[in-house]
């Protein structure tokens, strides 16, 4: 048998060294973990994270792999059990995994209102709800969805804006109440399944691809004051060099780099574009701060209403919320 030449020698160590390259055997690395919550479907999810993640596990070496989830808990359970290093999330889930799992904010995701985006009511287009008054003024007649009780643009600020500051409880009023994510209660509303949902701009923007036809019989009745946007988390106890390159690789992304070519930049800013994002820029856990307060005075308003408690404890319990409020102003 012939040796081998030295041209398809040298080609065959080159694929070795590439592949030892992004291998996770490498020096006994195993694949890194970033749990997604799944605010579209899991198909839609995946098809949407799954070009960055493999320009991230290029970018480390490393693979990483998506964890899509049906609840934010879930992804909270897997940072906390160091089964997941990194994570999307809405602020609200954010907020539990920075108390109770051990992550902290490195990124932010960026769209074409900046740092933020709005939560929404939706309905029918040829429906009879043209605005919130709307909405509260014939409750008992609507069968309504509302986001995953850890969504931030789905639960926590309508929760507040539309409900809690008018000492009204969403369980109570409406002929039917159910929680499903984003996708799951914008064609709830636009196949005829539900009559008014929650929702927020920048997935309403995606479905105007995805499901045009549908998006043309659904209308937005309300809109929030602007939301900080999505944070980037990780696990805190990760090795500080990895934390960096991590933090690095979003907020480069889709941005021009000495090392990066015109045709590299375009294509992360497509992947980007899939989920209506622009970019990423560099954030920490202080993003929390306006969500955590609509947490603290949704609990405030809950509190005052709440008829079962003495007056004993329930001004020891608004004390707790003040203090927690007050906090937050010395921050």
């Amino acid at each position: 048998m012939n040796a081998p030449s030295p041209l398809i020698v040298r080609i065959l160590a080159a694929l070795v060294l590439a592949w030892l390259a992004v291998s996770p055997a490498r020096a006994g690395e195993a694949p890194l973990v970033m749990g997604l919550g799944s605010a579209d479907s899991r198909e839609a999810v995946l098809n949407t994270w799954g070009p960055i993640l493999e320009d991230l596990s290029a970018r480390l070496g490393r693979r990483v792999d998506p964890l899509v989830l049906d609840d934010y808990a879930g992804v909270i359970w897997y940072l906390a059990s160091g089964k997941a290093q990194l994570a999307w999330l809405g602020n609200k889930a954010a907020i539990e995994a920075v108390d109770r799992a051990g992550a902290e904010i490195v990124a932010q995701s960026m769209t074409r209102y900046g740092a933020g985006y709005y939560a929404h009511l939706i309905a029918r287009r040829d429906g009879p709800y043209a605005d919130a008054q709307d909405v509260l003024d014939h409750a008992g007649e609507i069968e309504f969805g509302i986001g995953d009780p850890n969504s931030t643009s789905g639960f926590t600020v309508p929760s507040y804006y539309l409900f809690a500051s008018r000492g009204i409880d969403p369980e109570r009023i409406f002929k039917r109440l159910v929680h499903h994510n984003h996708e799951e209660n914008f064609l709830a509303v636009a196949e005829g399944r539900l009559d008014v949902a929650t929702g927020n701009s920048s997935a309403m923007a995606r479905y105007k691809v995805r499901f045009p036809e549908e998006s043309a019989g659904v209308k937005i009745i309300w809109t929030s004051p602007l939301i900080p946007s999505d944070p980037i988390l990780v696990r805190s106890e990760l090795n500080p060099g990895l934390k960096k390159r991590i933090t690095d690789f979003f907020v480069e992304y889709a941005r021009p780099g000495k090392d990066k070519s015109e045709a590299r930049v375009k294509c992360e800013a497509e992947n980007l574009a899939a989920r209506k994002w622009t970019g990423f820029k560099r954030s920490d856990n202080t993003q929390l701060e306006p969500v955590r307060r609509l947490e603290l005075y949704k609990d405030r308003l809950r509190i005052e209403a709440d008829e079962t408690l003495t007056d004993a404890e329930r001004k020891a319990r608004l004390g707790e919320v003040d203090a927690a409020l007050k906090g937050l102003d010395r921050e």
